[in-house]
């Protein structure tokens, strides 16, 4: 039996005129697998790279969001795929039949799966575990060729789980789709170079890139772009544009480009949807976009340069401690009850737990927006990224919940929200009556999920960084500075003044005069 399906799937289009030293590579795994693969006397066994698989109608193969690794094809039967989106009916993306293949996002690049995929027949799949299809991918051109046409024509599955191309009908989808191409560099090798015309916008299919600034030997490091992530957003937003900084593979990098006159074909509703999502993956303020101007306007604005000088200069919040004071706290939480109501999901981002610097001063446990973020490094889906004021914020949309950014903080100052129903919008308290600064209290009790008003009525509080109100339950959380306010509610709030921001140097200054 296990003969008869190895020689099913080796007949399969996608094996034809591959390597005969691969395909004995192949049948080797299915043999390890089955258990009839001898071992040479002394070698421990392992687990087989090839596994054959029945499945019965209605049973999912994999589910949209899963972090699989491994490749399937389809030897007898069908599977069906469908992606769930957000605030959209379900988007049916296409059935696969005999000799067909999906799952090659996953193990190319380990990224969760784009669509559910389920039996709608009796169903033999073959699946291809990520380390030999990796081999298989690197070492012979026939396979790999195979493989990226069979990606390509399927392109639109990806796209639409970006968070750059999500809200795009089928039309654009498929116009993007059209003019796309494939590309391959090596580690060290640079993608665009500060200066140079931004003439494509490029998306992560496997691998990982870094934005960099400067000449030096150590250039600053502004990002950070994995799998399903996109950059060069700013050269949708008008033509003529250079790249503001340099992007380099800081690995062997599988690219999606897109170029510009693809983007230029898009209607006009799609050219707005499209600008409102490269301003708000820049860290432009969405909320603000609608409220004082058009989003192509604020496009304009040359982001990553904006970066670059607020960093330098160190002008950002974030660039700074948060510190408490124990000796004018007088422990009336205003702090973190201002946390609390100045967002509108409810969920306070402050916590009062921290490290004792000196004697009277205690470092509060709150992000302190590195200059090379490890977070950034650990998060395999996109979800975290730096914004023009210096931020790091999180893209909840892309969060998985997966906690990979909490073991890479070395600070601990990310913590994980109970995936439970976040905490329903309480009636304004006495913030509300506060002189001066209570109108920006007021009004509370906007549903998560909810758009703002937009008439000028009220001032909207933060949505968190990134200026979107989507619900953090289940996703990790951390100080965002209150992003969307001209204040960070805690320090402004505090009726001691024992709250503050401070250079971290400083704060050793009083030790180090006792020595």
């Amino acid at each position: 039996m296990a003969h008869a399906r190895i020689d099913d799937l080796l007949a399969t289009p996608l094996f034809a005129d591959v390597d005969a030293k691969l395909l004995d590579g192949v049948r080797k795994e299915a043999a390890i697998t089955d258990g009839t693969f001898a071992w040479t006397p002394g070698t421990a066994p392992r687990p087989g790279f090839v596994r054959f698989v029945e499945v019965e109608p209605g049973t999912a193969v994999i589910a949209q969001g899963d972090r699989t690794t491994e490749l399937f094809v389809v030897l007898r039967g069908r599977v069906d795929a469908v992606a769930a989106r957000a605030r959209r009916s379900p988007y049916e993306h296409r059935g696969y039949g005999p000799g067909e293949w999906f799952g090659e996002v996953s193990a190319h690049s380990h990224h969760p799966a784009l669509a559910t995929f389920r039996a709608t027949a009796p169903t033999l799949l073959a699946a291809i575990e990520a380390r030999l299809f990796t081999k298989l991918y690197a070492e012979d051109d026939t396979f790999r060729a195979r493989i990226d046409t069979g990606y390509i024509d399927q392109l639109g599955l990806h796209l639409r789980a970006s968070p750059l191309c999500r809200d795009l009908d089928d039309d654009a989808i498929a116009t993007l789709q059209r003019g796309a191409e494939l590309r391959s560099v090596e580690e060290n090798e640079v993608i665009a170079e500060a200066g140079a015309p931004a003439d494509a916008v490029f998306l992560v299919r496997a691998g990982a890139v870094a934005c960099e600034v400067g000449d030096g030997p150590k250039p600053r490091v502004l990002a950070f772009y994995k799998g399903n992530a996109t950059f060069g957003e700013h050269a949708i937003t008008s033509p003529g544009r250079t790249w503001p900084a340099t992007f380099r593979a800081l690995t062997r990098t599988a690219l999606v480009v897109i170029p510009q006159r693809q983007w230029a074909q898009l209607g006009a509703p799609a050219q707005g949807e499209l600008v409102r999502a490269a301003n708000r993956l820049v860290g432009t303020d969405v909320v603000d976009a609608a409220r004082h101007g058009s989003a192509q306007d604020l496009g304009s604005r040359s982001l990553l340069d904006e970066l670059f000088v607020m960093v330098e200069r160190e002008s950002v919040k974030g660039g700074r401690a948060l510190v408490i004071n124990r000796t004018k706290c007088v422990r009336c939480n205003l702090c973190v009850e201002s946390c609390t109501h100045v967002h509108d999901d409810a969920v306070p981002r402050l916590s009062k737990v921290g490290t004792p610097v000196v004697t009277d001063e205690v470092l509060v446990t709150a992000c302190y927006h590195c200059e090379v973020p490890q977070c950034m490094l650990s998060c395999d889906y996109a979800a975290i990224r730096r914004d023009p004021q210096g931020r790091i914020r999180f893209e909840y949309d892309n969060c998985v919940g997966c906690a990979g950014c909490i073991d890479g903080c070395p600070y601990g100052v990310i913590r994980l929200v109970d995936p439970g129903t976040a905490p329903a919008p309480q009636p304004a308290s006495f913030l509300a009556s506060l002189p001066l600064i209570g109108r920006l209290f007021a009004g509370r009790g906007v549903p998560a999920g909810a758009p703002l008003p937009l008439d000028g009525a009220e001032k909207p509080r933060t949505a968190g960084a990134g200026g979107k109100l989507t619900a953090v339950a289940g996703k990790t959380l951390k100080c965002d500075l209150c992003a969307g306010l001209p204040f960070e509610a805690c320090v402004y709030n505090c009726p001691t003044t024992a709250i503050t921001r401070r250079e971290p140097q400083s704060l050793f200054a009083p030790r180090e005069a006792r020595r």
